[in-house]
């Protein structure tokens, strides 16, 4: 029943003379999922200091869930949208309130008068329509502290938004205003997180997977491809690579010491990425590492891993606990989907006691003597791209 969103911006008013260019990578993202959800035609435009979302048709389900994964939104609200006029007010307030059947106790008005020309200041339209509330609803009453339920009132100069529910957005950065990355996947709870952080701080991504044929089966790729449709929505589409890592896993393990193994899986995975980076013009990389999560992220082995990479490696979730990195996948929905079992070919491969510690010298001399570009370029070459839409469609 909404043909009316009002989308609240996070920090987009600290940016200055460099407003203009945030707020057009906002509402073009805005206008992405419109077009990808939205029958109709539809109108966005500023209006006193937020974005306001007029549609030809109802706003549905689908949508409203699809504008609430856009960084650089804090929140917004569904309004009913009434004529400048204070006898239309309770109308549209009594359609809000009969839809919640006697659910909430306690309620709050909370009105802002942008229109100075309307004769009730915001305090005294709160105390009226509270006061209209309260005798028609003997099962409500006022809780100015913690209300259930916020009747939300702007007086605009053309109209009145009513509402009585706010939808929390990742808030942020729009995506991107902040570089070009290259995120590494895996099929854990973690990388997807880190994606989702970077996503909020305007970081445009594309996604890599290494996929371990023929040491694992398809369904840990079913299960990446899973998760990209996820990330898909909080960054208006993306792509993901694909790319076979077996022969290189089988290749490093022959020819390395054993409790190297991880660690150098690892450089290349990141040699892997960075060759993808400099292909599509990204900036940096972005990993899912915690520090002394599991071997290869202790700090020295953070350390080595930057040292042979040519790009700057993020990891948004350094500092990050195990369980609050769970209530964020809970929170973002990747939770589901990272809990199913999969073959892990990193844990095939696994040395009985990696390092944690690494002896530069037997790594440096470990990489001069082992040139494996052809068989990383072959890898690459080979990759599967699979390209999302900001629905988490695949699109091919």
């Amino acid at each position: 029943m909404y043909k009316t969103l009002v989308l609240n911006v996070a920090e987009l008013w600290l940016k200055g003379k460099n407003r203009p260019l945030y707020f057009k990578a906002l509402k073009n993202h805005v206008k992405s999922v419109v077009k990808s959800h939205h029958v109709g035609e539809y109108s966005l435009r500023n209006e006193q200091h937020r974005l306001v979302l007029r549609l030809e048709n109802e706003a549905t389900e689908e949508l409203i869930k699809g504008i609430s994964c856009i960084p650089g939104l804090t929140s917004f609200t569904p309004a009913l949208t009434v004529e400048v006029d204070v006898q239309a007010i309770m109308p549209a307030v009594r359609r809000e309130l009969d839809k919640l059947e006697g659910q909430k106790k306690t309620f709050k008005v909370v009105s802002k008068r942008v229109n100075k020309s309307f004769k009730m200041g915001s305090m005294d339209l709160s105390q009226h329509i509270g006061g209209e509330i309260l005798k028609e609803y003997k099962n409500l009453s006022v809780d100015i502290r913690t209300p259930e339920v916020i009747v939300d009132l702007k007086v605009l100069d053309e109209d009145i938004f009513v509402s009585t529910r706010t939808i929390q957005c990742p808030g942020g950065l729009p995506v991107g205003t902040s570089g070009h990355l290259v995120s590494l996947l895996s099929g854990g709870f973690d990388s997807p997180v880190a994606s989702y952080m970077m996503a909020k701080r305007g970081c445009r991504q594309e996604f890599i997977f290494f996929y371990a044929y023929p040491f694992v089966g398809e369904e840990v790729k079913e299960k990446i491809i899973s998760i990209s449709k996820v990330l898909a929505r909080y960054q208006n589409g993306c792509r993901l690579y694909v790319v076979p890592f077996g022969d290189v896993q089988n290749h490093i393990s022959k020819h390395c010491k054993e409790d190297y193994r991880t660690l150098l899986f690892r450089k290349y995975m990141m040699e892997i990425a960075s060759m993808l980076a400099d292909k599509i013009g990204a900036d940096a990389l972005c990993t899912g590492d915690a520090l002394g999560q599991v071997s290869s992220q202790t700090i020295f082995n953070m350390a080595t891993l930057d040292k042979a990479s040519k790009h700057l490696i993020l990891r948004p979730l350094v500092g990050h606990n195990k369980l609050e990195i769970l209530d964020l996948a809970r929170q973002i929905e990747t939770h589901d989907i990272s809990i199913i079992p999969h073959d892990d070919a990193c844990a095939l491969f696994a040395p009985k006691h990696p390092v944690i510690r690494p002896h530069l010298k037997y790594w440096e001399h470990f990489i001069e003597n082992n040139d494996v570009t052809e068989i990383l370029e072959k890898a690459l070459n080979e990759a599967e791209i699979y390209k999302f839409n900001p629905k988490g469609e695949i699109l091919s």
